[in-house]
């Protein structure tokens, strides 16, 4: 039988197991940290409502669904408005366009009229067929010529457009392309005695229009225009020996009256033809005025005479 240990031995070994235990416990794991607290008052009442709860409808899911759309939806909206706007300042920046205007035969039409669609801003071409002003980007031009069929040109942005004007009797409509001319460029005549300019003039007679709500007309019309000019010009016998024949294109001022004035040539064929052509205008009838905003206005005109060695006609 052993001989039972010293109480001192005894009392040190109870002293370092306590002090295990204390340090164990002030430095070790917690057994809180692995346990999860299910039964605590305040999380068991959260459980329980949480399980109560009835599970989300299929209308519910719906709705948020709708809302998610509408939202995604209005900030494309948002996205498009701005990216449009900043399209619209651009496109509405002013541009200069230039080019030429052709008849069915892919001859320049000299004075032909080019206006922006809404507005009296506009220009002619002059002797070349040739044209050039500034317009909107986004602007459409309206593009005129007596005795040939109009057409609406979108610029679109463009700087260049060239237009092929055809005649009634044609058959065909009128048409318009872009980039650069089909034709060669035509050397510009000297005799040119005014290119004009389609902005309103005061002259101190009252302001000259180029474009109005309402034409001037000769009286009974373009076919009554046609057979007077027929009946009453009389060939050039320089033309006619030198074998000249073509189209010589005025320009004249119709007053409020119906009366004509400042008859000038735009472009002519000479030997005679341009002073006859000039003499047979002078000598028309009165024309019914152009009319704007209701009231007779004075309008700037351009008119064709054609010249052919066995027929004379518009």
């Amino acid at each position: 039988m052993k001989a039972p240990k010293p109480l001192s031995t005894r009392l040190r070994f109870c002293q370092r197991r306590l002090d295990n235990q204390l340090i164990s416990y002030t430095f070790g794991p917690k057994p809180s940290a692995f346990i999860t607290p299910f039964f605590e008052p305040s999380t068991l009442k959260q459980r329980i409502l949480m399980l109560q709860k009835s599970e989300t409808s299929r209308w519910a899911i719906a709705k948020y669904g709708f809302a998610t759309l509408l939202i995604a939806s209005l900030f494309v909206f948002v996205a498009a408005c701005e990216d449009q706007s900043k399209k619209d300042v651009v496109s509405k920046n002013p541009i200069t366009i230039s080019g030429q205007i052709f008849d069915s035969n892919d001859k320049p039409i000299p004075g032909a009229n080019i206006v922006l669609k809404g507005s009296q801003t506009g220009t002619s071409t002059d002797a070349n067929g040739e044209y050039q002003f500034n317009v909107p980007g986004n602007g459409t031009l309206v593009v005129s010529f007596v005795g040939h069929q109009s057409i609406e040109v979108p610029v679109n942005g463009r700087d260049a457009l060239y237009v092929r004007l055809a005649q009634p009797t044609d058959g065909k409509p009128s048409t318009y392309w872009t980039g650069t001319p089909r034709i060669p460029k035509h050397i510009r005549n000297s005799n040119i005695t005014d290119l004009l300019d389609r902005k309103p003039v005061d002259d101190g007679n009252g302001k000259i229009f180029t474009m109005v709500e309402q034409n001037p007309e000769f009286p009974g019309g373009m076919k009554a225009l046609g057979e007077f000019l027929s009946n009453n010009i009389k060939y050039p016998a320089a033309a006619a020996r030198a074998g000249v024949s073509g189209r010589v294109f005025l320009s004249l001022v119709i007053n409020t009256d119906g009366s004509i004035q400042d008859v000038t040539i735009l472009k002519g064929i000479g030997f005679g033809a341009d002073e006859e052509a000039i003499r047979v205008v002078k000598s028309m009838p009165r024309w019914k005025p152009g009319i704007q905003d209701g009231k007779p206005v004075r309008v700037k005109y351009n008119l064709p005479i054609n010249f052919q060695s066995t027929e004379k006609s518009l």
